[in-house]
């Protein structure tokens, strides 16, 4: 007498499996099965269905829907077109077809590929079936990686939703243009960090002033709500993310995440080597000048700390104590004065205004004089810049190679000895190998000595690219003075005073005391500059 079956037909579909067409789809599979199960006199309990879901992985609500019911004995019989269907890692489907279906008691047939475990001669076809199934899935994994990895490399932009300030083009959504509503949030994040702004002070800006989030203008521009009830906030990371990406200079840059595997589809971070950077795809939302000044400031020391007022003093975190290298407080007078001034703004010593005497002076500089001295500093040197450029160009070189002669030759020194011993110890391993095999050493000796070499082979080899690094920006300082004439000639007409300039022109500005000379008071101000540091007249 046949059983009287419960079935569940399980239907699965991947985005990969949507290009073969109408013969695998969800509804095809379902109406052939189903048809299977009347003619076989069986009872068809449900339906469990996965679309739009890879076959290399096993966490699907359907299948875990379906394996519950099972477990509930709600079902008996697991029903599905092929073995494809229910996955495509043959260890993973052959613990599901020898293992969790036998153990709940519930049949499983694979229709067209003949499977059916209520037969005991067939296990080699079910193994080789899903071997073969799981073949195809790394097979289908390397092709797609090589038509993204073209797609990258041609510099066209492979994302779901286009980086804040851009949007895609109608004409190929593989081409970013300039999105005229969001573009000016972006310049402003960039204008925000030149004045000082921390990632976080930055955010909380944009909270204030209620500018939408990234998601929260996509969501505007598709006109519809965002259900997935994510913040509409700004946070530091994403101001973070902001700054750090190369798509608003007009370059892409892609390739910076992966999955683990074929079959685990977790995203993981790539290393910098395997990104894959295409320069001017696009057209740029900021300038070079711009980025590169925002990219010091991560280890610029003007970042500055904002007052009661939350704005940053301008020369905050600028300044420096000739004496003791301390910074230099911002201070503020409102008391009236005789000049009919209401505030008063200076600096001075920082470990003077906290130790007293004992610990340093004052170095007290009223901010309108700092104002004056700095102006006519940088107009003088953007007029030397563009009067005489070549011979400024020639002094400022031959200073940086005085500097850094001395640091080449050491550093090119211990990276032509890390050149010899990385063959030497290349030598080492494979003797070792020899020695060990020919019995002539241990087994455990053998294990020491290769763990030694290797790791001194990793350590030569992590320092030699320390080196070249550091070799390489050595050699940057042509370049570099350069840029600092390129960008100095631009103010040589300079009328007044902001943070942004300061922060683009000026490292740091150090403050002597005052003394007296020839009966009359002196100090001295030296301005470091960006690129070139302190120029003697």
């Amino acid at each position: 007498m046949q059983e009287n079956y419960m079935v569940g037909i399980y239907a699965r579909l991947s985005r990969d499996d949507e290009r073969a067409g109408e013969s695998v789809s969800i509804e095809n599979q379902k109406e052939m099965l189903s048809r299977y199960v009347r003619e076989q006199g069986w009872t068809l309990y449900d339906y469990y269905c996965d679309d739009g879901v890879s076959g290399t992985t096993f966490d699907r609500p359907g299948l875990n829907r379906l394996v519950q019911d099972a477990t509930d004995r709600k079902i008996n019989l697991v029903l599905c077109k092929d073995l494809s269907r229910l996955g495509r890692d043959y260890i993973e489907a052959g613990k599901y077809t020898d293992f969790v279906f036998p153990s709940l008691g519930c049949r499983f047939i694979a229709l067209n590929d003949g499977v059916d475990t209520i037969r005991k001669n067939n296990e080699m076809l079910v193994i080789l079936k899903n071997v073969m199934n799981d073949l195809y899935a790394r097979d289908t994994s390397s092709k797609i990686k090589a038509v993204k990895q073209s797609t990258f490399k041609s510099g066209k932009y492979v994302g779901c939703y286009a980086p804040l300030g851009y949007r895609k083009s109608a004409e190929d959504k593989h081409i970013l243009e300039i999105d005229p509503v969001t573009a000016p949030v972006v310049r402003r994040i960039f204008d925000l960090r030149l004045q000082g702004y921390g990632f976080r002070k930055i955010a909380l800006q944009l909270n204030a002033e209620k500018v939408p989030s990234p998601r929260s203008f996509y969501y505007m521009a598709e006109g519809r709500e965002n259900l997935r009830g994510e913040t509409p906030c700004w946070n530091d990371v994403t101001v973070k993310t902001i700054l750090r990406n190369e798509v608003y200079l007009g370059h892409m840059v892609q390739n910076k995440t992966g999955t683990v595997s074929y079959k685990n589809h977790k995203q993981i971070s790539k290393p910098e080597s395997e990104w894959i950077r295409v320069e001017h795809t696009h057209e740029p939302l900021i300038s070079q000048e711009t980025w590169d000044a925002v990219q010091r400031m991560d280890n610029h020391p003007a970042r500055g700390r904002s007052g009661k007022s939350g704005t940053i003093a301008l020369f905050g975190g600028l300044l420096r104590c000739m004496d003791c290298g301390s910074s230099m407080r911002y201070l503020r007078d409102y008391r009236k004065r005789k000049s009919g001034e209401s505030e008063y703004r200076a600096y001075a010593c920082n470990r003077y205004m906290s130790g007293g005497k004992n610990a340093c002076s004052s170095h007290y500089i009223n901010q309108k004089v700092l104002v004056q001295v700095v102006l006519t500093d940088i107009r003088c040197k953007a007029l030397w810049a563009q009067n005489s450029r070549e011979g400024l160009r020639e002094q400022l070189l031959a200073r940086e190679h005085a500097a850094s002669m001395e640091r080449t030759r050491t550093l090119q020194a211990e990276l032509n000895a890390i050149g010899k011993r990385l063959p030497e110890l290349d030598r080492l391993i494979q003797a070792a190998y020899e020695d060990k095999v020919m019995g002539r050493i241990p087994e455990s000796v053998c294990i020491n000595l290769l763990n030694q070499y290797e790791a001194e082979r990793k350590e030569k080899q992590e320092r030699s690219r320390e080196l070249t690094e550091q070799l390489a920006a050595s050699r940057e300082s042509e370049k570099s003075v350069d840029a600092w004439l390129d960008m100095m000639q631009d103010y040589a007409q300079l009328e007044t005073l902001d943070r942004p300039t300061l922060v683009r022109l000026i490292q740091k500005i150090e403050i002597s005391e005052r003394h007296t000379v020839d009966g009359h008071e002196e100090r001295d101000i030296h301005i470091y500059y960006n690129f070139v540091g302190y120029i003697e007249e």
